[in-house]
């Protein structure tokens, strides 16, 4: 399921059970990654291969830079995040409502 609410992009993810995840993957721009229930544990790997690895407890955020491969493990049974995105239009900008152009939330 994904919700468009005015400029923004909001895709929710719900992960049942301890140790699911979210396999790594990259995305062509920055966003927001909102933790409302339990917590995650995030790996991600820079473009020059440095790793960060960081846990988040609900109720927290981060910000998924672009082109960081990131996966994202719950900690706990029931956590519930949702990845949050800005509108954009292919060459970038930001705008103010869905252009249809679906690379801007991959």
């Amino acid at each position: 399921m994904e919700w468009v609410s005015g400029n923004v992009y909001i895709r929710p993810q719900n992960l049942v059970e301890k140790g699911s995840k979210v396999d790594g993957h990259t995305h062509h721009f920055d966003h927001t990654t909102i933790i409302f229930k339990g917590s995650v544990h995030v790996r991600a790997v820079y473009p020059d291969g440095r790793v960060r690895e960081r846990d988040f407890y609900a109720p927290s955020h981060f910000l998924v830079l672009k082109e960081v491969e990131h996966e994202i493990t719950a900690l706990e049974d029931g956590t519930i995040f949702w990845c949050v995105y800005s509108h954009r239009n292919p060459q970038g900008d930001v705008i103010l409502e869905n252009s249809g152009w679906g690379d801007a939330y991959v």
